[in-house]
């Protein structure tokens, strides 16, 4: 699929920063997520091994997030434009930020429900924050602004439409 999106004239495909600081906090932010999950779920050794890992997790997930945001502004400066042109869309932010306050507090609490409930409204968020940020880019070309694959551009022809009878669930045939 990625030689098929032209990103370069020779089709040339290399992950730009923004997509590689996206990995690393996915990186970071899925163990944790999973750690919350074995400690609301197991109980002993394994349930004690999950909640000692969540420290150093969430300690470096919440460098990385908030070290992000300058970095993604220096990879991609237009990054902030619709948060600058719908000041609602801060919120996203804070949002995020709460979130991973909020798996901090409840560990401390030994409320793993509540962490692990903190830390899935921590991935929800920073997904719409990203969409947010990318709209109305799906994905980016990482050299030419003309080449991104915006949502006008992946919609399906007129004719696909059409024979759909504009349901969705036929479009899966």
């Amino acid at each position: 699929m990625i030689r098929r999106v032209p990103l370069r004239e020779d089709g040339y495909f290399f992950l730009p920063l923004y997509t590689v600081i996206g990995g690393v906090v996915a990186l970071v932010s899925l163990p944790l997520h999973g750690a919350l999950y074995l400690a609301m779920k197991t109980a002993g050794a394994c349930k004690n091994g999950s909640t000692a890992a969540t420290r150093p997790i969430w300690i470096a997930l919440s460098l990385l997030t908030i070290l992000s945001l300058p970095a993604l502004t220096i990879a991609r400066p237009n990054t902030l434009n619709n948060f600058r042109t719908y000041p609602v869309l801060l919120a996203v932010p804070l949002v995020v930020l709460a979130a991973l306050a909020g798996v901090w507090h409840f560990c401390t609490k030994s409320d793993d429900r509540k962490a692990f409930a903190c830390s899935g409204a921590y991935l929800a968020v920073m997904l719409v924050g990203a969409a947010t940020a990318l709209y109305p880019r799906l994905l980016p070309s990482s050299t030419d602004s003309s080449r991104d694959i915006t949502i006008q551009k992946a919609l399906s022809g007129p004719h696909v439409l059409a024979l759909s009878g504009g349901r969705s669930e036929c479009v899966w045939l």
